[in-house]
């Protein structure tokens, strides 16, 4: 009797295991089933990127991607929820999300930040001091990326990330010296209220930095974020003449002084447009 119920019980669970699915086999169909709903996801996003300028609707993204209605509706859904595509209930248009947009942006410095990496090494082994890079970040700079100098007794640049108002620092003062005058002054009276809060310098004196750089083409800025520091920089333009960043020489005041402005600037100016990438500002825009 033994036996029996034995038998009787072990025969369904070996037929269960039987008629079951391995787990592998699950688990590799959840993949590929997540791989294929990600392939669709970012050929919406690259079809929406393409028309970014208008926007297109929930049909035609459909129609071009060769989906169903429904699951194109599902994955925009999900992408809307990541902030990846950004909808109007009015006009009905997807368009790219801030999610995206920001993505873009941390790109584009990353390709600005590798093009500009060797001119901060060839100028950190030339001058001996400390050498940083920046970009623009709507009304900010963002420091993006540095090489240390060769010199003993050098003076530590702000750290990689650092980001502040345009107006403070001799980085982001240069960056003015590329875009006309209405757009320098429009620029400096929004950030009025950050700067005001700027503890090593005043609004005004940022002021008189900004014409100053503008007048000669570069920007020198003594004595501020430490007192017994000089900051020299040129900014970097694209091929249309916006400027995209800006690379600064950072050192004491005694190695640093005023007869070295010129000189300086020079040799950023000559590492700058040795990248074949960007040119400089030589004179003040009208």
């Amino acid at each position: 009797m033994r036996t029996v119920t034995s038998e009787m019980n072990g025969e369904p669970r070996a037929l269960a295991r039987t008629a079951s699915t391995p787990k592998t086999s699950r688990n590799s169909d959840r993949a590929t089933e997540g791989s294929k709903s990600l392939r669709r996801a970012l050929l919406l996003l690259r079809t929406v990127a393409a028309h970014d300028d208008k926007g297109m609707r929930l049909t035609e993204l459909a129609s071009s991607t060769h989906m169903h209605t429904t699951t194109t509706h599902r994955l925009l859904s999900a992408l809307q929820d990541e902030r990846m595509i950004s909808f109007d209930p009015n006009t009905k248009l997807y368009k790219l999300g801030l999610e995206m947009l920001l993505l873009a942006e941390s790109a584009h410095r990353m390709t600005i930040k590798d093009q500009l990496h060797q001119v901060l090494v060839a100028l950190a082994q030339d001058c001996g001091e400390d050498v940083h890079s920046i970009v623009p970040a709507g009304d900010d700079h963002v420091l993006i990326d540095k090489v240390e100098g060769t010199e003993l007794g050098r003076i530590t640049s702000p750290a990689i990330g650092c980001r502040r108002p345009i107006g403070v620092g001799a980085g982001s003062i240069a960056l003015l010296t590329a875009v006309s005058n209405a757009e320098a002054r429009s620029l400096y009276e929004r950030n009025l209220p950050h700067l005001a809060n700027i503890r090593w310098t005043t609004p005004d004196r940022i002021w008189r930095d900004i014409v100053a750089a503008r007048r000669r083409g570069f920007s020198v800025v003594k004595g501020q974020l430490l007192k017994d520091a000089t900051a020299i920089s040129v900014a970097a333009l694209n091929s249309v003449g916006e400027p995209v960043a800006s690379v600064t020489v950072f050192g004491p005041n005694s190695r640093l002084g005023r007869s070295k402005y010129d000189l300086i600037a020079d040799r950023i100016r000559q590492q700058i447009v040795a990248t074949g990438k960007f040119h400089t500002p030589l004179c003040s825009p009208s």
